[in-house]
């Protein structure tokens, strides 16, 4: 069960189960198209009043209040790793190449792509940064990168060693 601003949400197979301490708010079977991936996930995200479930190569938004979907994002070409809220009220959506910086109103607001080759992973969020490792040569080849939060752009020095990599690959 993970607790957010009191609504906790439990998963058992494709059922969801949101909790507050007045009991069960919502339940949901929602299945996702895992197409044999091992990554899913789920969040509450308050900015935005929604749990975001991710799995497959889409991210579901669930209404908080209701439990009903009211947004599904596809991740196109990619399949979901990993749900990464900030401080800035942005949830960044990690794939297992591509980032995704959506806002509160649910809309995308940039796709950084080709940021790995097989897998991303949160480290954290610094100032205008976001920090992630990056798989660029599997296995076993992470490197840890920087985003520019606000554009997704790779920082300079970063994107030059992470180019190196993948030339040398």
């Amino acid at each position: 069960m993970k607790p957010t601003n009191s609504l906790a949400i439990e998963r058992t197979g494709d059922t969801y189960v949101a909790r507050d301490a007045g009991g069960i708010v919502w339940i949901l079977e929602l299945r996702l198209d895992m197409r044999g991936t091992p990554f899913r996930d789920e969040l509450v995200w308050p900015a935005a009043d929604v749990v975001a479930i991710g799995g497959g190569p889409e991210v579901h938004f669930v209404a908080r209040a209701t439990g009903g979907v009211i947004h599904t994002l596809s991740l196109d070409d990619d399949f979901f790793g990993e749900l990464a809220p900030a401080p800035d009220d942005v949830l960044y959506i990690l794939g297992w190449r591509h980032v995704v910086a959506v806002d509160r109103s649910l809309a995308v607001r940039w796709v950084s792509r080709d940021v790995a080759v097989d897998g991303i992973t949160w480290r954290g969020h610094d100032g205008d940064r976001l920090l992630l490792s990056a798989e660029l040569d599997p296995p076993g080849g992470w490197v840890d990168i920087a985003l520019d939060a606000a554009t997704g752009r790779a920082v300079r020095a970063v994107r030059a060693v992470a180019r190196r990599l993948v030339d040398e690959v």
